[in-house]
């Protein structure tokens, strides 16, 4: 897990105490399907006029499509949401292909919590090297990484 000093912040005292809301939790138990040599989360899933060809590449296209605002379904915690997702979907996951490892972007700002996924491909990624260059707080994990435990350790 990488995380800047503004997620570090918010991380810090963090109680994972509450259960994922249902409407999250069903996005996640939808899994995963393959699209145009990418991996969508089928609940995010919409028709639309877009392919991998109108991206960069795959991982482009999938931080589009697998891209989800967290305070829409929660407004009081939307981090500890964003948390639990994180670790729902990956749980998903790794259930399904244990060998491919997927990241999640976790992004807050002052009117936002976003989350995003795309799978781990060699010369392709959403976030710079730099992720202390970032203003707004962004943490990024991998699946093959336990999220609650490493958020409990931020400490």
């Amino acid at each position: 897990m990488k995380f800047n000093l503004t997620m570090r912040t918010i991380l810090d005292g963090l109680q994972i105490s509450r259960t994922l809301t249902p409407s999250l939790k069903s996005i996640a138990d939808s899994g995963f399907l393959q699209h145009d040599g990418c991996n969508i989360l089928r609940g995010l899933m919409v028709s639309t006029n877009t392919s991998t060809s109108t991206f960069g590449d795959c991982t482009d296209y999938e931080c589009f499509v697998n891209s989800l605002h967290i305070e829409d379904y929660d407004e009081k915690q939307p981090i500890l949401q964003a948390i639990l997702f994180i670790e729902r979907v990956f749980e998903i996951w790794n259930s399904a292909k244990q060998t491919i490892i997927i990241t999640a972007i976790l992004s807050a700002d002052d009117f936002s919590v976003v989350v995003k996924f795309h799978t781990n491909r060699l010369g392709e990624q959403w976030l710079s090297d730099n992720i202390n260059g970032y203003e707004d707080a962004v943490l990024s994990i991998n699946s093959n990484e336990d999220i609650i435990s490493l958020v409990h350790t931020t400490d």
